[in-house]
């Protein structure tokens, strides 16, 4: 976009064109106020450009600020909603276990109190055991007695029976 004035190297001062000296210089002149607008355009559009990128740069940045705010309100929130869960984790754990701890004392309580009414029924069925030998002794004993009659009992009905058979004898006689 440069433009480009021709200009003579050499002007001799002698020669009389003083007018075509002037309009040279003119033109020269006309060259550089036409550089010096096209410049102060191009100064112009360079500085609306800043202008714009130096509002852009605001926008980001307060983009950018507000981004930072909700990624570190997010965080934060993060940071809340983690606490909670742990301590509800926690929390659940503690019921966990102690629900646990309650299921197997209640089990080890059962188990405690039917071990204790078999160990009562063994103890009642031992304790009963002396006794049956004496028991059966006992039994075994009157059993004895009892044959012992028995053949008391039988000795003397045979008596009563051969006296009753000789007193049918005697009496058919």
């Amino acid at each position: 976009m440069d433009k480009t004035v021709k200009m003579r190297a050499y002007t001799d001062p002698g020669s009389a064109q003083p007018t075509s000296k002037q309009n040279e210089m003119d033109l020269e002149l006309a060259a550089r106020d036409a550089q010096l607008a096209d410049e102060r355009n191009k100064s112009l559009e360079q500085l609306k450009t800043i202008v714009q990128l130096r509002e852009a740069l605001k926008q980001e940045q307060a983009k950018t600020a507000e981004v930072s705010k909700r990624v570190n309100e997010l965080e934060s929130g993060l940071q809340q909603v983690t606490s909670s869960c742990a301590d509800e984790l926690a929390r659940k754990d503690a019921q966990l276990e102690a629900e646990i701890k309650n299921a197997v004392d209640a089990e080890s309580k059962c188990k405690c109190k039917e071990l204790q009414e078999r160990l009562k029924q063994e103890q009642a069925r031992l304790a009963v055991m002396p006794d049956q030998p004496r028991m059966l002794e006992a039994k075994d004993k009157e059993l004895s007695d009892l044959k012992a009659k028995l053949q008391d009992v039988s000795g003397v009905l045979s008596k009563i029976s051969s006296i009753a058979e000789a007193a049918k004898l005697a009496g058919k006689a």
